[in-house]
């Protein structure tokens, strides 16, 4: 399939989901957030299959915590959330490999559509590392190829539907508001409009938009959380599907002929 393709499969998939994932988030959430947990492997499975790896490279996903904080009290609007791909191995006596790590602390309270954002961000790190190993390294401790290598990664999340972003943004204030309050909610809400696209160095997109962030401050002063949510419902829009041109694409980064099996998943 050519890339567009991909993504209009991607979006077709899973923006019906969102329709019902945001009622759901409206008068269900309990069971809408052990579901997603109760799932959360499953849909990172199902999610990376859509993407090829890089030709000669052994990618292993692992999905868990940090070791510390399994049993924390971390909540996703703090700095030990993250996720990362790295290098294991990119000589011929070592071996090809990359690891890409998943945080479930960050992650496995969202559903898949809202899980897509992140994925498509890492996937993207997957083929910067096996492309430029060297320069992927360098990275830890070169801002200049760090940002370069976020806002690349962040321009791939943009050819997705923005209702995924949007989902996202959703699930996670939606997740503290029931875990810690209006005061969790706002530390969430107020973190990803104002302060996640400089966090770890910088480079990424902004998460919530002025209008959402506006709504969540009304829902707040009011005291109604529905007020958020059903903007988020009333907001939802499908986009048109990406035409395919006439003319041959050249190959996609992500897309082989055949996709393959996950190498390893560790939770």
């Amino acid at each position: 399939m050519e890339k567009k393709e991909i993504i209009n499969v991607i979006n077709d998939k899973y923006l019906k989901q969102i329709k019902k994932a945001r009622h759901e988030l409206k008068y269900n959430r309990k069971n809408f957030w052990k579901k997603n947990k109760d799932n959360f492997i499953n849909n990172i499975k199902t999610l990376v299959s859509f993407f090829s790896y890089p030709p000669g490279w052994r990618v292993n996903i692992i999905v868990s915590y940090f070791l510390l904080d399994k049993e924390g009290t971390s909540m996703p609007y703090d700095d030990e959330v993250w996720s990362f791909v790295d290098i294991v191995g990119a000589t011929e006596k070592q071996g090809k490999d990359l690891v890409v790590f998943f945080n479930k602390k960050d992650l496995e309270f969202l559903s898949a559509p809202a899980l897509i954002p992140l994925l498509v961000h890492e996937m993207k790190h997957v083929y910067q590392a096996a492309e430029n190993p060297k320069r992927y390294i360098e990275e830890g401790i070169n801002d200049k190829i760090h940002l370069e290598n976020e806002r690349e990664a962040e321009a791939e999340v943009k050819k997705y539907s923005d209702e995924f972003r949007k989902e996202n943004v959703l699930e996670k204030v939606l997740y503290c508001y029931d875990k810690k309050g209006w005061k969790g909610a706002k530390k969430m809400a107020y973190y990803l409009y104002a302060e996640s696209a400089d966090a770890y160095g910088g480079g990424y997109n902004q998460e919530m938009m002025k209008d959402e962030y506006e709504v969540f401050l009304k829902a707040e002063e009011e005291k109604d959380i529905d007020i958020f949510i059903d903007y988020f419902i009333n907001t939802f829009k499908k986009p048109e599907k990406i035409q395919e041109k006439t003319q041959e694409f050249e190959k996609p980064e992500f897309i082989e002929e055949n996709i393959p099996k996950l190498e390893k998943v560790v939770s």
